[in-house]
């Protein structure tokens, strides 16, 4: 996450919040207590990374028209140019969004590795839950990045929501932060628990749909997402990737197997091992990684739908979520201090 401070009136980015700060001098001072060659490695990072901030922040607005060869030059410009043109190769990109999103990574990376000392080392054995919130925020922030660039380069200008994907694109390519993150992931989150904490069952006489929609689990969000996605093309089959951990090709298979045998339910493991996949679903250390891998994969199988003309959700489970948010009236940031 990105702390957003006013300096001489215009907005300038901090390079840590004070949450991310407390946890990394407490580290660092942990690592220096036991004598830990791991603190001046840190130490150093953290210092890389003020210098990155310095840098990100100077670098233009993605609004900012350097050559003044327009009149007047907007978000509302550069949204329109996203929702009509899309997206095509990196050197198309702001300088901003490409080193904000290295930014972001490199700060994920450092507390990648304080996550993965504290798995070894005692002295930060107590820190662990800290230092994977702090991880955990930041990699929803990548994948939120993602997920609006998706959106803003599939062939959907003519829908609305498109703009306003390509509003939250340009918010985080200029200030590393969104106006949908908190309540997106949060919601990404709560789902993926309830993914674990429940027994999916395939071939069970409701579909998956009503099943997760009559599991008391569930947030609000998700219950009013799923009653308004019931019957939306390939929002049914992305949940059910997404809760049994397998691709829609693979749960075809299934149940064309389980007709063929006459079985009417199978869970989870059963479907892992009738697909002759000899172990249960991967179970990650860090949730947040895991989801995120997930998503990932997910994601690239429906992009090779989509090239392929096959059947399938042609997005993963994330994106028709989003899409919802963007289309509901349950959050609506105000860009007007980015409008600047």
């Amino acid at each position: 996450m990105v702390v957003i401070r006013e300096i001489g009136g215009l907005p300038h980015m901090v390079t840590f919040t004070d949450e991310e700060e407390r946890v990394l001098d407490r580290c660092i001072q942990l690592l220096r207590g036991e004598g830990s060659s791991f603190a001046s490695i840190v130490e150093t990072q953290v210092l890389d990374l003020k210098k990155l901030a310095e840098i990100v922040d100077r670098a233009p607005s993605p609004k900012t028209d350097l050559l003044h060869e327009q009149d007047s030059r907007s978000v509302e410009t550069l949204v329109r140019k996203l929702s009509d043109r899309g997206l095509e190769h990196i050197v198309n990109l702001p300088t901003k969004a490409v080193l904000g999103h290295g930014f972001t990574v490199m700060k994920l990376h450092v507390f990648g590795l304080l996550s993965k000392l504290s798995r070894t080392l005692e002295s930060l054995s107590e820190s662990r839950e800290e230092i994977e919130k702090e991880y955990n925020d930041l990699l929803f922030t990548i994948m939120a990045e993602d997920l609006y660039t998706s959106l803003v380069s599939k062939e959907d200008s003519n829908e609305t929501w498109v703009h306003d994907a390509a509003h939250e694109l340009i918010t985080m390519w200029d200030m590393r932060t969104s106006g949908y993150l908190e309540t997106f992931a949060l919601a990404i989150r709560e789902l993926w628990h309830v993914r674990h904490a429940i027994v999916p069952v395939l071939g069970t006489l409701l579909g998956t749909m009503e099943v997760m929609r009559l599991n008391v689990m569930l947030p609000p969000v998700w219950l009013d997402f799923m009653a308004n996605s019931a019957n939306s093309e390939g929002v049914v089959d992305a949940l059910e990737e997404f809760i049994f951990d397998l691709s829609y090709e693979e749960l075809a298979i299934l149940r064309d197997r389980m007709e063929r045998e006459s079985i009417s339910v199978i869970d989870r493991n059963t479907a892992w091992l009738m697909l002759g996949k000899h172990e249960s679903p991967a179970v990650e250390a860090n949730a947040a990684l895991a989801l995120y891998n997930s998503y990932m994969d997910r994601q690239e199988k429906a992009k090779e739908r989509i090239i392929r003309g096959s059947r399938g959700p042609k997005r993963s489970l994330e994106e028709y979520f989003v899409i919802y948010l963007l289309s509901s009236d349950l959050h609506t940031p105000d860009y007007s201090r980015y409008d600047t």
